[in-house]
């Protein structure tokens, strides 16, 4: 099993585990282990000043680079430890204090990462990493928080993803004409509800396909692939 972008068969494997629907058993970033035990209020006002939350702690040089180009277009609160603007990495919680899951423990920043996503309109996900089909929780999480992803990453992300629901940074011809997009997307409430109409009909599409194939159902499907070969009785590789 490996979910990570440098996936690589041994060539031993009798089934292999990853995140490509090419593999034996695919495993998506979209299922709700990852949200465990957090905060998931979600606010119902949207901050109109500042249009963009970003949150990143592994600063990478070259994420960092896409980061600071858009940022630096468009207003914006950037929490955990690349390119700070609020002050620290657990100013969340001064900023909205409804999203503080429990009041008699230390928080941790993931505790109230929806919650604080929540409060804006967009919400910038950049992978580690741009392979095909390596469609991360960083979008998943922006989906979840009820805001529009500014995606960058797997040049299939629409095979993962509701209809219209996310902006493809990759699309545009320059960072000044995707900002331009975003500006003109938050003051727009009908253009900006569109993105947000797949809602109304809940999971989806391939969406619905990305949520069925994920962690969650792992373990589920993983017995069925071991059956289909044979299960204790299949002849090793």
């Amino acid at each position: 099993m490996d979910l990570e972008a440098g996936r690589k068969r041994s060539g031993v494997e009798d089934i292999f585990i990853g995140y490509h629907a090419k593999d034996d058993v695919q495993s998506t970033y979209a299922g709700a282990l990852f949200h465990n035990g957090r905060n998931y209020h979600l606010s119902s006002y949207k901050n109109n000043d500042t249009l963009v939350y970003w949150s990143s702690s592994r600063c990478l040089p070259e994420r960092n680079r896409l980061t600071k180009s858009i940022l630096s277009l468009l207003p914006h609160h950037s929490f955990g430890k690349c390119l700070n603007n609020v002050g620290g990495p657990d100013m969340a919680l001064s900023l909205y204090p409804d999203c503080m899951k429990d009041f008699n423990t230390v928080p941790k920043w993931w505790d109230h990462l929806h919650c604080s996503m929540s409060h804006y309109k967009f919400v910038l996900a950049i992978e580690n990493t741009v392979t095909e089909s390596y469609v991360t929780e960083k979008l998943f999480y922006a989906l979840d928080s009820g805001a529009v992803p500014i995606y960058f990453g797997a040049p299939n992300v629409w095979e993962f993803v509701p209809p219209h629901s996310i902006i493809d940074g990759t699309k545009f011809d320059s960072m000044q004409e995707l900002a331009s997009y975003v500006k003109a997307l938050a003051n727009d409430p009908v253009a900006y509800a569109e993105y947000h109409a797949w809602r109304r009909c809940g999971v989806l599409g391939n969406y619905g396909k990305t949520r069925a194939a994920s962690l969650d159902t792992l373990p589920c499907r993983l017995c069925e692939a071991v059956s289909r070969k044979g299960g204790r009785n299949a002849t090793p590789l």
